[in-house]
């Protein structure tokens, strides 16, 4: 069970590290962000704001992703690494 815990708590730190990344680069992530926070239309119901941000996230990754391809492997293939050697 603690295994499973950390792995979790893994998982979320990684998932906020990329949208924090997106939100700092990204216009239409941080706009969309903005957007979901702070409301900009009080009649807009939170899901659809949510669902805007969702569609702006996968954007942003796949443009990036396809951007800067040779970072993103040299990346993964990094963090592999270290998770096996630090044994987590």
């Amino acid at each position: 069970m603690k295994f499973r815990i950390g792995q979790s708590a893994l998982s979320i730190g990684v998932f906020c590290c990329v949208l924090g990344a997106l939100i700092c680069f990204d216009d239409r992530v941080r706009d969309k962000f903005a957007d979901l926070i702070y409301g900009t239309d009080p009649w807009s119901p939170f899901n659809i704001r949510l669902g805007e941000l969702g569609s702006a996230l996968v954007s942003a990754i796949r443009y990036q992703s396809i951007e800067n391809a040779p970072v993103l492997v040299f990346t993964t293939v990094g963090c592999i690494l270290f998770v096996f050697m630090a044994k987590l």
